[in-house]
């Protein structure tokens, strides 16, 4: 897991991908989706877009059914690192999976702590959200993270040049919430959130309200682990 100052993320980040290899996130026990359990879905599995709302307490971005019965919080920083090889190398494309089949809803506290880039991308994908469009820019944003991280990180314009890879995202309303940075009540709120948390740093899991403990590297790389904790997990709330 990644701490809260740049040095010791930029460790712990390295010490991640050193200790987990994102190979393990392909099991070769995924399910076929087909099947009975909602929960054992594969990457092959067609499924439908998972729905986007915010929650009630106005800091939390779900997708998925927000009335499901089994939720696992996701707490990121968009400018993380290991927050971009999780989502592209490890589970959380298959919690993704998971939210559009049905078995659970994603939550996402979206962190802020590590500069004015995280601030933007979280005001864009706010933004986003309102155009039902937060799924696609999310995937989109930490596919693109380590190119903008090496020009010297998200910038409105950079989102804004992003956004348009995306199909009916770019608009006037869209383009006016990421330049005037309409939603910094909301980054504000979900940075206050992520740093009154016991979360020690990002990325960071919570499974039907009790966080994943720091050690458990396994469940951000391996599909396997993670399916039979959240099968758990969800025998508990039944």
């Amino acid at each position: 897991m990644q701490v809260r100052s740049r040095r010791g993320f930029l460790v712990a980040a390295a010490a991640i991908t050193a200790s987990a290899s994102v190979g393990a996130c392909r099991s070769r026990n995924e399910g076929s989706g087909g099947g009975d359990d909602p929960l054992d879905v594969s990457a092959s599995a067609s499924l439908p877009a998972a729905p986007e709302s915010l929650a009630a307490d106005g800091t939390t971005i779900v997708l998925g059914d927000p009335g499901a019965p089994l939720a696992v919080r996701l707490y990121e920083d968009m400018s993380c690192p290991a927050c971009a090889e999780f989502e592209t190398e490890g589970t959380a494309p298959y919690l993704k999976r998971a939210a559009r089949n049905g078995a659970l809803q994603l939550q996402f506290t979206l962190g802020s702590f590590l500069g004015p880039g995280s601030k933007f991308a979280a005001n864009a994908l706010r933004a986003a959200l309102d155009q039902h469009k937060f799924a696609d820019y999310h995937d989109l944003l930490y596919r693109e993270q380590s190119r903008v991280r090496k020009s010297g990180g998200f910038t409105r314009d950079r989102l804004l040049g992003m956004a348009i890879m995306i199909p009916g995202l770019r608009g006037p309303e869209f383009d006016a919430a990421v330049l005037e940075t309409k939603h910094r009540d909301f980054v504000e709120a979900a940075d206050e959130v992520l740093r009154k948390s016991p979360v020690q740093g990002t990325p960071a899991m919570a499974i039907g309200g009790v966080l994943v403990p720091s050690d458990s590297h396994a469940l951000f790389t391996d599909r396997s682990r993670l399916y039979r904790r959240l099968k758990k997990a969800a025998r508990a709330e039944e």
